[in-house]
């Protein structure tokens, strides 16, 4: 379980009238995930979305006890996460296999059972054929599977997904996004998914948090009542259609407002 309670950051940055600027990125958040739960995070640029995902990995600091994983204060990343980035983030010279090896080489696990977790991180993502290829053989969407299977291969409970989709065209983003569920629902891994998308949101997610403009605070979480397995056909339904469409009422209402605040 992921528990986030009262948290809020600032940025302090130099610069600005008295030599320093100060950003508040986050106010007073407040959220539990369960385990197994794949919950997706939406919200307009800047809101604090990725903020708050770097700190459930630790890579962002935490005050206080203001984050728990599993009921153990996060104060730094740990083996029971693993991040995906929009960005690949693969070593050029090196094959899929080797990429997607590398953090277990961090963390000195024996080479044969490195192996053994690699391949069955690629075949987990359909990629078994192509472990020995290099990254600029590999289209945008097997290099994202390369990148999943890395994270895949230390074999997380709590998986944290920054836009990994983000940078695709649509068609490679749909077989990506049933490719992802296809692996949830094997692994039952927790998921927290930091999307731009309405439609990606909705179809992925248990639920969707909605979050307002910076500060970025919670204005809404939506359960998502729609029957897995999902495919084109939940994309179809009235009732896919009727929650998008609430999404995407719900973060026009926030920004008009935030545009108003601004304006006065």
């Amino acid at each position: 379980m992921i528990t986030v309670d009262g948290l809020s950051k600032w940025f302090v940055r130099e610069g600005g009238r008295d030599g320093v600027s100060v950003l508040h990125v986050l106010d007073n958040i407040d959220l539990t995930i369960k385990d197994h739960e794949f919950v997706c995070i939406i919200g307009p640029s800047g809101c604090g979305k990725t903020t708050m995902l770097k700190m459930i990995d630790g890579l962002v600091p935490v005050e206080g006890d203001a984050i728990r994983v599993d009921d153990v204060p996060v104060h730094g990343p740990g083996p029971d996460r693993a991040m995906v980035f929009q960005n690949f983030a693969l070593l050029p010279w090196r094959d899929a296999i080797s990429n997607v090896e590398l953090p277990l080489e961090a963390r000195r696990v024996p080479p044969a059972e490195r192996a053994d977790r690699a391949r069955e991180a690629l075949r987990l993502v359909g990629l078994n054929k192509f472990e020995r290829h290099l990254p600029h053989e590999l289209s945008g969407g097997m290099q994202q599977r390369v990148g999943l299977a890395r994270a895949l291969a230390t074999q997380p409970r709590h998986l944290l997904m920054d836009e990994p989709f983000g940078a695709l065209d649509e068609q490679t983003r749909r077989i990506l996004q049933d490719d992802l569920i296809r692996v949830w629902e094997q692994l039952r891994q927790t998921v927290v998914f930091v999307t731009h998308s309405m439609d990606e949101a909705v179809y992925l997610a248990d639920r969707v948090v909605i979050m307002s403009p910076r500060p970025g605070r919670i204005a809404e979480i939506v359960p998502i009542d729609l029957e897995r397995p999902r495919d084109d056909l939940t994309r179809r339904s009235p009732r896919f259609i009727q929650l998008v469409e609430h999404v995407w009422e719900r973060l026009r209402e926030l920004n008009v407002v935030d545009a108003v605040e601004v304006a006065g």
